[in-house]
């Protein structure tokens, strides 16, 4: 049976006598059903219907089946949409009394039409037209607006990709939407609404609602068995809800072994629908990047909960790092000294710092003596333990802070935040504040959403993971073919600049060219150098030639693997062309040089076998277009072709189609199964810090800075610009104590 095309989509109106004008659609007589044609089943037979009112301009609704006696169906009936009578009552609203009382303006489109077709049954499963009435009491819609009519509106396969693919890339239907069209040139193109796109997201959400937290772990299970290297761990509360999960996969374990020395860890919030506490282990790469290490979500913030999450680390990655950077969090402070008793630990020296003019007395806060006075002892790398104690204390006493509290306390705490303390600690100088977490935190953000279940969570954090590798390799692939100037004549430029990645060689080349121009040898006695810097000053050098080991006195090499300059310069004071392999750290070098792998070898689970495959398709769809383009004959040419292939596989395809269920589609977007009973149940809301109904208590600068940033006003009763009006005049106050 063949079938054709509209050929004009308008209608025909019919004056009938004693009714009102009956409108006949105008289309192509292989269109048209007639009375007594044979379809050979019934899904032929309402297809053919189907496509009759799509190009005729109405939209057609399956009504009764008559069926025998044995279940079969005898009759089919199939109407116009706009058949039957507008209840009016439903389409009120009411605007008195209680909110519940409320009812939702509907529209109705009901007209009473009585357009319709009647199959009856026949033998051999056959079905034929009995009944064909084909006049409507209302004009057909428009060609203008047809791709509105629910029967033109499909939210098919590729469609379900999109919204797929965005919601992997924390991007909204809504948005999906807009770039869909864009990308087929016009919304009526696109094959259906925003508003379809946005309730088929919500699908989404409703399907997983309750269960996500089971489905989350069977993801991980199957990941586990799958791909060599991935581990997580779980933690259920007592009435069986999740509270703690951490992962990580081989990538992660080989980077910690590799860049794992230093390790800043801060929560992140609003990443997910439960307020689960978001906690990324963050480090510092061979090119100075954040790279992650593994991450976990928890419940609540206290020792308990830090203290699961950092021996599960530990079980993943082997062993624990030598520095921990923190807030000041003092459950996560208790959890490090239990769990990780041999770790530095290390708060973030800018959270403290940045208190340090609310907790002084109000005629120090102006004082930038005092301010400069103080940062020059904390935030000093060149001054031992000692140095810092006396000048601290005598700072103190200068300016009678004896009795403040919290001075008091922040010098107890001293040997967790003062660079001091931490000279003689490998790597230690790699970060002193959380400064990269909140990098990194800021980085997940552009990723994860405060709306997204526990499955998309994990989603959006993979793909935030490609995103952050495939970083590195482009920084991987400069290393490998980047020709970077050189600023000396010294040999050992040269050779640093073959070992070193490009971001690293640039404070390498610093260092360098400061020897060069900077330092000069002030004495030397036997194998002691004292090299003048005429930038930070005096600092000795020590061979021991029994080792054939240099140290310097800034220790710059010990805190972050780097010669100092200080170095650098007796190097070339004994005519040493190559950096030794002792000072090489191989935590800095190029990717190629690492002793460990960089690649992971495990195999893809199957959702992602899927998912490569629709990948694949659109990736050669795309190479296709970008053949021909420019090229209006060759477009033209590609064009048919598609189109025939389009018609060929738009047969074949809908045979499958009703396989494609969406509990299917959910299945394997989800890439589990939706279970009937939970083995583990979604955690409840968690409440953070700072959740209540004020929010989070701001310090006073904070306050300060937000008023500042509001625009100023004139006060009538001061007669001055300021941030108050009369109301709140300072001299209102002064005149009414």
């Amino acid at each position: 049976m063949e079938f054709g095309s509209c050929s004009t989509g308008e209608s025909t109106t019919i004056d009938v006598e004693g009714c009102a004008d009956l409108f006949i659609p105008d289309c192509d007589a292989k269109e048209k059903p007639f009375e007594g044609q044979v379809f050979c089943n019934l899904e032929q037979a309402e297809k053919f219907y189907e496509d009759y009112a799509k190009v005729c301009g109405f939209i057609p609704r399956k009504a009764t089946k008559n069926r025998d006696d044995d279940g079969s169906i005898s009759t089919r009936f199939m109407l116009c949409n706009r058949e039957g009578v507008p209840n009016h009552a439903n389409s009120l609203i009411f605007v008195e009394g209680n909110r519940d009382d409320r009812k939702r303006k509907r529209t109705s489109f009901k007209v009473g039409c009585k357009a319709r077709i009647i199959f009856k049954a026949m033998s051999y499963g056959r079905f034929r037209v009995g009944t064909f009435s084909e006049g409507h009491n209302h004009k057909m819609v428009s060609e203008t607006s047809r791709h509105f009519m629910s029967s033109n509106r499909q939210v098919d396969e590729v469609h379900q990709f999109l919204i797929h693919a965005g919601i992997r890339a924390n991007i909204g239907p809504t948005k999906t939407f807009r770039i869909f069209k864009e990308i087929v040139g016009g919304y009526d193109k696109v094959g259906c609404t925003s508003i379809d796109f946005k309730n088929y997201g919500r699908d989404l959400k409703v399907y997983v609602a309750g269960s996500d937290a089971h489905m989350l772990l069977e993801t991980l299970k199957d990941r586990k068995e799958l791909c060599d290297g991935f581990q997580y761990f779980y933690d259920v509360d007592e009435e069986n809800q999740l509270r703690r999960l951490i992962w990580t996969d081989k990538q992660a374990v080989i980077n910690f072994k590799n860049f794992g020395q230093a390790v800043s860890f801060d929560a992140t919030y609003n990443t997910n629908r439960y307020k689960m506490i978001f906690t990324p282990f963050t480090g510092r790469d061979n090119h100075g990047k954040c790279v992650s290490f593994g991450a976990a979500i928890i419940s609540h913030e206290d020792m308990d909960s830090y203290a699961w999450v950092l021996s599960k680390f530990t079980e993943c990655v082997g062993n624990a790092p030598r520095v921990f950077m923190t807030d000041q969090d003092p459950g996560l402070k208790k959890a490090v000294a239990l769990v990780w008793p041999e770790t530095h630990h290390r708060f973030c020296m800018w959270h403290i710092t940045m208190k340090v003019v609310e907790k002084l007395p109000f005629n120090l806060r102006d004082d930038s003596d005092f301010k400069s006075k103080l940062n020059k002892i904390i935030w000093s790398d060149t001054i031992d333990t000692h140095e810092f104690e006396d000048e601290w204390n005598n700072l103190i006493a200068e300016y009678e802070l004896g009795d403040n509290r919290w001075f008091s306390s922040m010098y107890e705490d001293r040997a967790l935040w003062i660079p001091a303390y931490f000279r003689d600690i490998g790597m230690s100088g790699l970060f002193r504040t959380t400064s990269l977490s909140e990098s990194e935190n800021s980085y997940f953000k552009h990723f994860l959403s405060k709306f997204s279940d526990l499955v998309v969570l994990f989603m959006n954090y993979n793909s935030a993971l490609d995103s952050q590798r495939d970083t590195c390799q482009r920084l991987n692939y400069e290393d490998e073919t980047a020709v970077l100037p050189m600023l000396t004549t010294m040999a050992i430029e040269k050779h640093a600049s073959r070992l070193y990645t490009i971001s690293i060689f640039k404070e390498v080349q610093e260092e360098i060219v400061s020897a060069f121009s900077a330092c000069m040898m002030a004495k030397m006695e036997g194998n002691t150098f004292v090299v003048d810097d005429n930038v930070d000053g005096v600092f000795t050098v020590v061979h021991d030639p029994a080792v054939d080991y240099l140290t310097c006195q800034c220790k710059l090499f010990t805190r972050k693997g780097l010669l100092c300059r200080h170095m650098y310069y007796v190097l070339r004071w004994m005519k040493v062309d190559n950096i030794p392999e002792r000072y090489i750290a191989n935590r800095w070098c190029k990717s190629f040089l690492l002793s460990t792998p960089q690649l992971m070898n495990g195999k893809p689970d199957s959702a992602s076998t899927q998912l490569i495959g629709k990948q694949d398709l659109f990736h050669v769809f795309c190479k296709c277009i970008g053949h021909v383009y420019g090229d209006q004959e060759l477009m033209k040419q590609l064009l048919d072709a598609f189109t025939e292939v389009e018609n060929k596989f738009g047969k074949l395809g809908n045979k499958n189609r009703t396989a494609n269920s969406k509990e299917h589609i959910f299945q394997e977007f989800y890439g589990s199964v939706r279970p009937e009973v939970p083995s583990v149940l979604p955690p409840a809301v968690a409440k953070t810090k700072g959740s209540g109904a004020g929010g989070r208590r701001k310090s006073g600068k904070e306050k300060a800075m937000s008023i500042a940033q509001k625009p100023m006003r004139n006060c009538k009763r001061c007669k001055s610009m300021g941030h108050h009006d009369s109301r709140n005049c300072p001299t209102k106050a002064l005149l009414n104590p």
